[in-house]
Parts: C-alpha cells; sequence; structure tokens
C-alpha cells in the first residue's frame, strides 16, 4: 500500500479529519526519506480530496478509484462505515486550484529571481496550494520564504513540504509587505463560476477590469503588488491573458510600466484542458526589448490588443500599420453580428430545432451544420430566444464565418439561402452600395495573408468575435478595382507577403 495513502486513512480512521490526514500523509512520506517534492507529489493528491464514508466495503486504486476489495488494480483496502480519500474535483473547479510540475515550478522560480535586481532574500507564494513554488523557491537558496492559501488541507501537506517557510491561512488576493521575489500559479476561474462577492471586491480595487475576466488577471496585479521596487515577478498564467480582450489592460500595464525579462512558449498544463505559459517581470524595471524576439514594447502598445507571445517579430507592427493605411475595415462595409442564441428562459434549443420544414420554421445552420453539408430548422420564435436578432440579418445573401478560429486558418462560408445562423457562427451582410462583390470578401477572410495579419495584430486567440472580424483590412484599392489579386491591393512586397503567410498556421495542421 502507497506510504501517503496508508497513512491518511490510518489517521482518519482515528478520527483525523481531512487536512489532519493530509498531514499525516506528508509526514509519513518525509519520514520515509521522500524530499519536498516527493511530499507535494504524493500527500499533495490527498491534500486535494474529501472525507468520504465507504457505504460497503471497498479497494481503492493507486489513483484513488474505488474498486471491488478483490480488484486486480486495488492498492488500499476500506470497510464498510470507514472514511477514505473522495478526490474533490468541483472544488477544485471552482477554486482554480491545479498544482505546479516541478520543472515550470523551478523555471518560473529562477526566472523571477534572475528578474530582480534585489538578493532573493525572501520569495513569497500568494497562493501556494501544496508547495511546489516553495519547494523550488528552497531550492534556489531564497531565505525567507512566504506562503498563503486558502485551502487548509494543502497549507498541511505546504508545511511539511517546506518546512521552514512561513504560512498562513489567507487568500492570495490579500495585500502583503513587498518583498523581493513573488511566484506562484493564481486561480483559473471564468466569469462563470466566480464568487460574485469576491467578483465585486476585486472590481472595486481594480476598477479597469475587464466586463469578463478570469481571476488570474486580478490575481496577477495583486502579487505584483506584493514585490518590491526592481524586484521580480514569476506566474504561471493561461496563454489566453497573453492575447484575450479580458488580459488587454494588465498587459499595457506591464508593457508601459515594467520589463518583461522572460517568456515561456504555451505548453499543456497536466490535467486542466488550457494551456498556459510561464512569465517573468521585473517590477517599476525600465520597458526594454521583449523576449523571446526583442520586440520594443512602445511599438506593442501600438496595437489595439497588445498581444504578448512568441509571434511578434521586429518589423511586424510596422507590417500591420501599413496594411491598415491601405485599407478600410470590414466593419464599414458589412453589417457584421453573431448569429441566433436559440434558447432562451422557457427552455433549450432542443424545443426550437427540427430537421424537417413546417409552419413557422426557417432554414437553420451552425458550424457543425456546414461542415458537415447539414441543414435543420429552426422555429423562431424570439420570446423564447436569449438572442433572437432580427430576420434581415439573415434573409440576404452573406458569409457565415466560423466563430472559434483554434489553430487552423478562417472558415467561411457564402449563403444565397437566406439560412439563419447559429451563434457559433458570425454572420457578415454587405451593406447597400458595397462595391466589393460577396466572393471578393469571402476570399479576404479566407485568405492566408489575412489570417496572418489577424493573428500578429489581434494575437493568437481561439476565437474570432464580431469586433474581430469587423476589424479585417479590405483594400481601399477594391473599393474601385475589386479584380485585384490581394497582394498587389494592399501594397504588400514578397517578403511581407512571405511574414503574413508564415505568421498563419500550415492548412494541414488545423
Amino acid at each position: 500500500m502507497p506510504t501517503a495513502l496508508s497513512a491518511w486513512l490510518g489517521a482518519a480512521r482515528a478520527g483525523a479529519d481531512a487536512a489532519a490526514a493530509s498531514r499525516a500523509a506528508a509526514v509519513a512520506v518525509r519520514d520515509a526519506g521522500g524530499d519536498g517534492w516527493a511530499v507535494v507529489a504524493q500527500a499533495g493528491r490527498l491534500a486535494r480530496c474529501a472525507a468520504g464514508v465507504a457505504e460497503r466495503d471497498l479497494g481503492l486504486t493507486a489513483a484513488l478509484r474505488p474498486v471491488s476489495p478483490d480488484h486486480a488494480q486495488a492498492v488500499a483496502q476500506v470497510s464498510r462505515g470507514a472514511p477514505y480519500p473522495v478526490p474533490d474535483r468541483r472544488g477544485r473547479r471552482a477554486r482554480g486550484a491545479w498544482d505546479t510540475p516541478p520543472s515550470l515550478a523551478r523555471a518560473v522560480v529562477a526566472a523571477a529571481i534572475s528578474a530582480s535586481d534585489a538578493p532573493p532574500t525572501a520569495g513569497r507564494d500568494p497562493a501556494c496550494g501544496t508547495g511546489a513554488f516553495l519547494v523550488a523557491l528552497g531550492e534556489a537558496g531564497v531565505e525567507r520564504i512566504e506562503g498563503g492559501d486558502l485551502d487548509g488541507r494543502a497549507l498541511a501537506v505546504a508545511a511539511i513540504a517546506a518546512p521552514g517557510a512561513h504560512l498562513s491561512l489567507r487568500s492570495g488576493f490579500d495585500p502583503a509587505p513587498p518583498v523581493p521575489v513573488v511566484v506562484g500559479n493564481p486561480p483559473f476561474v471564468s466569469p462563470e463560476h466566480q464568487d460574485k462577492a469576491l467578483r465585486a471586491h476585486l472590481r472595486a480595487r481594480f476598477p479597469w477590469l475587464d466586463r469578463r475576466f478570469d481571476l488570474s488577471v486580478p490575481f496577477a496585479a495583486a502579487a505584483l503588488e506584493g514585490v518590491q521596487t526592481r524586484g521580480g515577478l514569476g506566474l504561471v498564467l493561461p496563454d489566453a491573458v497573453l492575447t484575450q480582450p479580458y488580459g488587454q489592460a494588465l498587459r499595457r500595464r506591464w508593457l508601459a510600466a515594467h520589463r518583461l525579462t522572460w517568456l515561456r512558449p504555451a505548453h499543456a498544463f497536466p490535467g486542466v484542458a488550457v494551456q498556459v505559459v510561464g512569465l517573468a517581470l521585473r517590477r517599476d524595471g525600465d520597458p526594454g526589448p521583449l523576449p523571446p524576439h526583442g520586440l520594443d514594447p512602445a511599438a506593442l502598445l501600438r496595437l489595439p490588443r497588445a498581444p504578448l507571445g512568441d509571434l511578434l517579430r521586429p518589423g511586424d507592427v510596422a507590417l500591420v500599420e501599413r496594411v491598415a493605411a491601405a485599407s478600410v475595415p470590414l466593419g464599414e462595409l458589412c453589417e457584421i453580428d453573431t448569429g441566433v442564441v436559440s434558447h432562451g428562459p422557457l427552455g433549450g434549443k432542443a424545443r426550437l430545432l427540427h430537421d424537417a420544414p413546417g409552419p413557422g420554421r426557417v432554414p437553420y445552420v451552425d458550424a457543425r451544420d456546414l461542415a458537415q453539408g447539414r441543414l435543420r430548422w429552426l422555429r423562431y420564435d424570439p420570446p423564447s430566444m436569449h438572442r433572437a436578432k432580427r430576420p434581415g440579418l439573415f434573409e440576404c445573401d452573406k458569409l457565415l464565418v466560423q466563430r472559434l478560429r483554434g489553430r487552423g486558418p478562417v472558415r467561411a462560408w457564402i449563403d444565397h439561402d437566406g439560412r439563419y445562423a447559429g451563434h457559433t457562427l458570425t454572420v457578415v451582410r454587405p451593406l447597400d452600395g458595397c462595391p466589393v462583390p460577396l466572393e471578393r470578401l469571402h476570399a479576404l477572410l479566407t485568405s492566408p495573408l489575412v489570417d496572418g495579419l489577424t493573428r500578429l495584430s489581434r494575437g493568437q486567440g481561439l476565437d474570432l468575435y464580431p469586433h474581430d472580424v469587423a476589424a479585417i483590412p479590405v483594400p481601399r484599392a477594391w473599393l474601385t478595382h475589386p479584380q485585384l489579386d490581394l497582394p498587389e491591393a494592399l501594397g504588400l512586397s514578397s517578403a511581407d507577403a512571405a511574414r503574413l503567410a508564415a505568421a498563419a498556421p500550415d492548412p494541414a495542421h488545423r
């Protein structure tokens, strides 16, 4: 039986609560010769569990999955009525609590220390969880290590993993005295799952927050407040923070007043369906060339989104600006809006969608329908729909653009059949008098050059919202000569076209 699990079960049977049982598991790993990383890995997993009570005799696998007592993969036995660890997946999602792998924690700590002009006399992880960053700070020679978390079970493990650390039960958003180094992996919690009182508090504290924001954004802002002048901040962040609108105000503050010193490319985070980046900066450091390609931060600030990442190179911002000068935004020539949201307060879309025509039904497609060549029928009933839109948006010749772009090129379809579109599509309806034929607009939207240009100017985001589509440049030359090739119409040199094509993903890797 694994050491940590055996100790947890023994402590729980003796009456310990989940936090005390987690501590017992951590002590057992330590006493068996495990280092801090072993404590975090083995006891930390148990700290992310609640205490359940067995309704029957059962076995537990190494992954804590309940099985029959005689199952070949059972590594522990639990008698009926006895406590056992139950993975708290819902609680972890609600708190955004995911433990950082050792290699990533070490890299972030090293980058934060390198970013600081001051010796690493003290370092802090404001949301330390089970202690991965605390262990990494100790390995790096930081003299005083501080950690805080709202999860008492996690702190019980962190106290054993990093025995010299000063720990407290506190929120990662709470103000703290500045220290030379602050590191951490903030909670990744979307607006739909945020506590309303916390959200209101954060809006009052950071008035610049976007209407929709992930908790990682105010966490990053609060963490920077805890860094002393010219000290180092190192964070693990969702890569969307570097490109999406909700992170724009934060990015602009970083670029204008601080020195970004390290940026680790996006990669998968274990156990979570999200790509993350590692980032380090020097607080109040003079802005300088941005990693990894030496881009001037002042140039990046000229772009509306100020996207960060490893795609932009020196000269790209000037290229984007040259294209803009030779163009008009698509939104000046077309009405652009999302499709209908075919559900509402009276129920889901299954009530309204049908496979055959009938009274009151209109032809309907979403992005999947178009990809599969399928047509359905929508009972168009605005009072029972969340965002019904007006019929004139659909009952015309138009373009339908797939909103979820992903890592591939833009997908768009020409519609001459008056089909209503679902909210997975963006509708592009040419205004009266638009001089550019629909077919040319379709060629523009699906061009690798425009895809590359959009990624350079607005980031590698997964979604193309209506405002993103509206910003797509239409060559001014097309207003009188729509037959011109796109590079010629935009005045692109062969080098310019090659750069834009290189910025677009290979269609073979959709």
